[in-house]
């Protein structure tokens, strides 16, 4: 049996609210611990009363345990012994008891009334925190950066699952003198509102304990000195009584703080709302670099936008300025062009003029003598022998201007060959030895006055279609340039040549042009196709008759072309060509 009060009849007092009931069914005693939960029990005129009676007393004294005291007589009036395993009774209030009946031996019944409402809280609280958990992992704006949108999301969520008046969010500056607000959630209003930075200089003691990364449990917040300064620059924080405050941790240094304040005074935060606040800190920092991220690589797509833009504009400005390249290097070729057909028809005029010299002298000569045999056959006294030197005038001055006349001719026929050539992009069919021959022999009244010997050759059948006027410039070219450079030492030869030969190889055609001079020195030879490159600049060279030279055996007629030093000395251009073999003859 429980010891009972000598004083009031009353069982002394316990941990475990309890009730005891006679066999007649009449409340006997009942201990303080009840008198505690139940405010009702505060007098004795509940003594003597039976179950049923002392619930409606306690009803009509605590309403809001009404629905539970309905309940229990229910399973009163079927006799049921009263057990935990029925589950708990919430009797209003946030009161959760679980009841036991136990039968004495004198057939009383003792009632044991325990307070789980510790219990339930504390269970009601972990299931909130789960939950709040549960719906922050599946929040996209924490993963993805999206700043506002993770703020307004976390403060309600922490009111809710914390059962907390507000939640601030704080972020620090990189010195660490000044906190700026980035959301404060009102759950009482269901508002969002603007807080006021916190200054360092204002708070050094909050401060302070906020670099030393421990959480900061404020039961009071009336008794911390150190909110001093926070207290006087926002005027709501008088109403709040109890506050929580987590640094928010970037491996030593502190970024920021989450702060969850209290109406209620004296609430001291458990581990498990600690710890929630703490994973709260841990997701602001995800979401913090996830924007960090996201601005970066926004910054790194805008970056590649402008740098394809500038790729663009620099590829069309290339493109423009390759256009222009091309312009000129045609108009550079033409030039050339022209430049080899105005010396070439220097050389022919000159030479040219030498055979219709003759001829007109020879002409003149056969006109002065028609004159004379004229005045003789009018006068009556022709003689046989006048006949005979006049027929032998006649003769001497017809062979004269004939030869000359041919020999004119010919060279006026080369000119034009070259000349026409030289000037059209046309393809057709040529016999390569004989067309080398042709460039040779418009080349030669030129050449001559230079003291230059310039021959040609050709092995195979070297009948293909071409342009022409490209070969000829080449050639005119490179005969040109080794007349201009390889006897320009002043060194005495036998005799300054140039050979120009052509041999048919299985799918190419070999072009040379070779000469007996100076020689390239290998350092510069390395450098004799680059556009303006020249050793006679001061000469008039332009440097360009080379490169020229390079790009249409190359890009023209799909060609290789190399420098070599020439066997006993001098200087070999060799030219490949290929040949198709339906073009050979």
């Amino acid at each position: 049996m429980l010891p009972r009060d000598p004083n009031e009849g009353q069982l002394s007092p316990s941990a475990v609210a309890y009730l005891v009931y006679g066999a007649d069914g009449k409340l006997l005693s009942f201990n303080e611990r009840l008198r505690e939960l139940f405010p009702g029990f505060a007098n004795d005129h509940m003594i003597g009363k039976s179950r049923d009676e002392v619930r409606a007393l306690l009803s009509e004294s605590e309403p809001a345990a009404g629905e539970a005291l309905d309940h229990l007589n229910k399973l009163n009036d079927q006799h049921t012994f009263l057990t935990s395993e029925m589950g708990v009774f919430e009797f209003g209030e946030g009161r959760y008891c679980a009841l036991d009946d136990l039968p004495l031996p004198d057939g009383g019944t003792l009632t044991l009334v325990r307070d789980l409402s510790e219990k339930k809280r504390s269970l009601d609280s972990i299931a909130r925190l789960e939950q709040a958990i549960s719906q922050l992992a599946n929040e996209e704006a924490i993963y993805n950066g999206t700043k506002d949108r993770a703020y307004l999301i976390m403060t309600e969520v922490a009111c809710h699952a914390l059962e907390a008046t507000r939640t601030d969010i704080w972020l620090m500056n990189v010195d660490g003198t000044a906190l700026y607000p980035q959301e404060s959630f009102w759950a009482p209003t269901g508002e969002h509102v603007e807080l006021n930075r916190v200054d360092q200089a204002d708070t050094p003691d909050l401060f302070e304990k906020l670099k030393a990364g421990d959480p900061i449990n404020v039961p009071d917040t009336t008794e911390a000195t150190f909110l001093k300064g926070v207290r006087a620059g926002t005027e709501d924080m008088a109403e709040m009584k109890s506050l929580l405050i987590v640094p928010i941790m970037r491996g030593p240094r502190v970024v920021g703080a989450i702060a969850v304040a209290e109406e209620q005074e004296n609430r001291v935060w458990d581990h498990s709302e600690i710890a929630f606040v703490s994973y709260l800190c841990d997701l602001i920092l995800r979401m913090l670099e996830a924007h960090d991220r996201q601005v970066a690589e926004e910054g790194l797509r805008g970056f590649n936008e402008l740098l394809e833009m500038k790729v663009k504009k620099r590829t069309q400005d290339l493109e423009e300025t390759l256009e222009t390249l091309k312009l000129a290097q045609e108009e550079l070729v033409r030039s050339e062009k022209m430049a080899s057909l105005g010396g070439l028809v220097a050389g022919v005029a000159h030479e040219i003029n030498t055979p219709l010299g003759v001829a007109l002298t020879s002409i003149t000569h056969m006109a002065g003598a028609c004159d004379e045999f004229k005045s003789v056959v009018e006068s009556g006294k022709i003689r046989k022998s006048d006949l005979v030197s006049f027929m032998e005038t006649a003769d001497e001055a017809t062979l004269v201007v004939q030869r000359n006349l041919d020999r004119a001719a010919h060279l006026i026929r080369s000119f034009k060959m070259v000349a026409v050539d030289q000037s059209a992009d046309d393809t057709r069919q040529i016999d390569v030895g004989d067309y080398i021959g042709e460039i040779v022999d418009s080349l030669i009244p030129t050449l001559r006055k230079k003291g230059v010997k310039v021959s040609a050759e050709a092995t195979g059948k070297l009948v293909v279609n071409t342009v022409p006027g490209d070969l000829s410039h080449i050639l005119t070219n490179l005969i040109m340039n080794a007349t201009l450079h390889a006897f320009a030492d002043d060194v005495a030869r036998p005799e300054k040549a140039i050979c120009v030969s052509a041999k048919r190889l299985k799918t190419r055609i070999r072009l040379e042009v070779a000469d007996n001079g100076r020689g390239i020195p290998e350092d510069i030879r390395e450098k004799i196709f680059e556009p303006f490159f020249t050793t006679a600049r001061g000469s008039g060279g332009s440097g360009l008759g080379l490169n020229i030279v390079y790009n249409t055996v190359y890009q023209k007629l799909g060609g290789t072309i190399e420098v070599k030093e020439a066997e006993g000395g001098g200087t070999r251009f060799c030219i490949h060509l290929p040949v198709q073999e339906e073009t050979v003859v």
